[in-house]
C-alpha cells in the first residue's frame, strides 16, 4: 500500500510557505481522494459475507464444483475484488485458482471453480484469500478464511456382478445354487407327495383342491456374512510398487464390501493400516448392512494409509548393583532395527470372533506360506476363506495350488481384467 501522508505533509507545507492557490487545491483533492480511499477500502470487506457450496464427499475420478458466493450489503460498490483459493494437488484441474471480480453495491456474485478428484484421500480446501483495494492504488485490504472446508474422496468402486463368494449360512436373505438347506420361509411352488416327505411340508389346502396330496417346495438360500480384511504393512509391498500397489489393494477392498452391501449382507473390515489423523491402527469396524454402514467402510478407506508394522523391543533388564547402561550402549539398543510382524501374526486373534460360517475376504499383497497355513486353520474352523493378491507374485500357480489344497481360494488380481476375468470363473465352471 502506497501511504501518501509525507507527500501530503510536504504539499501543504509547500502551499503555506510560497501561498500559491493552486497547491491548496492539489492538497485538498489528493487528500481528499487519499482519506476516502482507506475508509471505502476498509469498510469493503467489512461489509462483504462470504459463502461456500461444495459437497463434503466424492468419488474418485469424479468431478465437483465449488461455487463461492460473494454478497455485498453495503451501497458502495467494490471496484476489484482478487480472490485466490487454496487447492491440493491432488483436485487440481486446472494449474491456477485466482481471478479478478467486480461485486457491486447491494448485489451477489458468485465464483464457480471446478475440482477433479485425481485420487481418494482427506483434503482442505483452502483456505480462501481476498485482496481488494481502490482504483488510484491509495490504500489495500486483504482478509483471509478462518474456517476449513474438508472435502472426502471415496476410493473407485468396481461394479461387481457376481464373486460366486461361498457361505455355510442357510437360511439368509440370498438364493444359493445349493440346494443342501431349503429355506422354509421362501416358498417356490408345489409337488407331488414322494415316499419319505415331511407332513409338515404338506399343502392341505392345495391338496384338497387337486384331491391328491401335494408338498410345498423351498428356495435355496444362505447369508453371507462377510469380513474384508485389508493387509497394508509397507513391508509386503515391493519398492517400486508400493504406492501403485497399496491403492489398487484399497479400490478391491472398497469393491469387495460395496458388493457384499450391495447383496444387502452383513459386512465388516478389519486393516492394519494407519489412520493419519491419529497415528495409529485402523479400528476395526464390526459387521453390519446397510448403505450408511458402507459408507463409513469407504471414509475408512478414504484416508487409510500404509503402515510399518513393527515390534516394539521389550525394556532391557535392569543391571546389578544399580548400574545403568551407558550412553552408547543405549544409544545402540534404541537405534537397533525392530522385526515386522507378519500378517499372519497380526491377523488371528483380530477375526476370533468370526462365527461359523463367515467369510473372509483377505487383500494382501502377497500370499506366503505361513498366512496359508494360517487362513487354513481359518478354514477348519468353519470360514470360508477368499484371498486376493493385488502385486505380481512370483510363481503364483504354485502357491494357489498349496492354497486351494488347504481349503483356501486364491486369486492374483493385479488388474482391472484380472477382476473382471474372476467374475465369469464361477460360471465357467
Amino acid at each position: 500500500m502506497f501511504d501518501l501522508f509525507f507527500l501530503l505533509l510536504f504539499l501543504f507545507l509547500l502551499a503555506v510557505f510560497l501561498r500559491l492557490d493552486w497547491i491548496y487545491y492539489l492538497f485538498y483533492v489528493v487528500g481528499g481522494v487519499w482519506l476516502i480511499s482507506h475508509w471505502w477500502t476498509g469498510r469493503s470487506l467489512r461489509n462483504l459475507t462470504i459463502s461456500r457450496r461444495m459437497p463434503a464427499k466424492a468419488f474418485a475420478g469424479e468431478s465437483i464444483r465449488s461455487d463461492i458466493n460473494f454478497h455485498n450489503l453495503s451501497r458502495l460498490p467494490i471496484p476489484w475484488l482478487r480472490l485466490s483459493e487454496n487447492i491440493p494437488i491432488d483436485l487440481k484441474a486446472v494449474e491456477h485458482y485466482t481471478t479478478v471480480i467486480s461485486v457491486g453495491g447491494r448485489s451477489l456474485t458468485q465464483r464457480r471453480f471446478q475440482l477433479h478428484c485425481h485420487r481418494r484421500g482427506y483434503y482442505e480446501i483452502g483456505p480462501l484469500s481476498l485482496h481488494t483495494g481502490d482504483l488510484f492504488g491509495f490504500a489495500e485490504s486483504s482478509w483471509q478464511e478462518t474456517d476449513p472446508h474438508f472435502l472426502t474422496v471415496y476410493p473407485k468402486v468396481y461394479s461387481l456382478a457376481d464373486l460366486g463368494l461361498p457361505s455355510l449360512l442357510p437360511f439368509g436373505d440370498m438364493r444359493s445354487p445349493q440346494r443342501l438347506f431349503q429355506d422354509p420361509t421362501r416358498m417356490s411352488g408345489v409337488r407331488p407327495y414322494a415316499t419319505g416327505d415331511s407332513m409338515r411340508h404338506i399343502h392341505w389346502r392345495a391338496s384338497a383342491h387337486e384331491d391328491a396330496l401335494l408338498v410345498k417346495k423351498y428356495q435355496p438360500s444362505m447369508a453371507l456374512n462377510s469380513t474384508v480384511v485389508l493387509d497394508l504393512d509397507r513391508s509386503g509391498f515391493p519398492y517400486r510398487e508400493e504406492y501403485s500397489g497399496s491403492e489398487w489393494a484399497i479400490v478391491l477392498a472398497a469393491s469387495l464390501a460395496s458388493h457384499v452391501a450391495d447383496q444387502r449382507q452383513e459386512v465388516g473390515f478389519i486393516s492394519n493400516g494407519e489412520d493419519p489423523h491419529s497415528g495409529v491402527e485402523v479400528l476395526a469396524v464390526p459387521a453390519r448392512s446397510g448403505r450408511g454402514h458402507l459408507m463409513g467402510i469407504l471414509e475408512i478407506l478414504a484416508r487409510i494409509q500404509l503402515r510399518d508394522m513393527r515390534k516394539s523391543e521389550p525394556d532391557p533388564p535392569p543391571r546389578r548393583n544399580g548400574a545403568s547402561a551407558s550412553p552408547s550402549q543405549a544409544t545402540l539398543s534404541a537405534a537397533e532395527p525392530s522385526s515386522p510382524i507378519a500378517l499372519s501374526t497380526w491377523l488371528p486373534h483380530r477375526v476370533a470372533h468370526l462365527g461359523w460360517g463367515s467369510t473372509l475376504l483377505v487383500v494382501t499383497p502377497r500370499l506366503t506360506e505361513d498366512l496359508i497355513w494360517v487362513l487354513h486353520g481359518m478354514y477348519r474352523r468353519g470360514l470360508n476363506v477368499f484371498a486376493l493378491v493385488c502385486t505380481l507374485q512370483p510363481q503364483f500357480n504354485r502357491v494357489q495350488k498349496q492354497a486351494d489344497a488347504l481349503g483356501v481360494t486364491a486369486h492374483q488380481v493385479v488388474w482391472e481384467s484380472d477382476l473382471l476375468s474372476l467374475q465369469k470363473q464361477p460360471h465357467e465352471g
